[in-house]
């Protein structure tokens, strides 16, 4: 595993780790994921995607509370360039505010898989990192 990268406001903390060099998982809790913590993992993307051809991302966002329009608007705006290396975006929500938010992202970006069972999440996660890069294939329900 890669190292971890946290970053923490008053408005909750996020946390972003590589489980392969291809995969990249972020991890929010908090109140409101803001523009400041998006701009930061959005960063920390962007230098990963510069270094590998093709990344699985798994956002797990199952402890966020409110998806903040600017933070939905710069990560939208920033991940449209790096969609050729893209292989998967999911994510993992417990909040219909933050699915409303993800769906509206979904659109411009040609759709993102969700997850409701952290179980499914997870083995996705763990299925992607034994995978070469840019062969998972995510198919919903995972089999185990």
């Amino acid at each position: 595993m890669h190292d971890t990268k946290t970053w923490t406001t008053s408005n909750g903390e996020m946390r972003l780790w590589r489980p392969a060099p291809h995969v990249i998982v972020t991890k929010f809790k908090g109140t409101m994921y803001d523009a400041h913590l998006a701009n930061l993992a959005m960063r920390a993307i962007e230098d990963i995607v510069a270094s590998e051809p093709r990344v699985d991302i798994f956002h797990d966002w199952e402890d966020m509370e409110l998806y903040a329009t600017p933070a939905r608007t710069l990560m939208t705006e920033r991940a449209v360039p790096l969609a050729p290396n893209i292989n998967t975006l999911s994510v993992l929500f417990g909040s219909k505010v933050v699915l409303m938010g993800v769906s509206l992202a979904s659109i411009k970006l040609g759709g993102i898989p969700t997850f409701t069972q952290r179980k499914e999440f997870e083995q996705a996660v763990q299925q992607a990192a034994k995978s070469p890069p840019g062969t998972f294939k995510l198919k919903l329900p995972m089999e185990e």
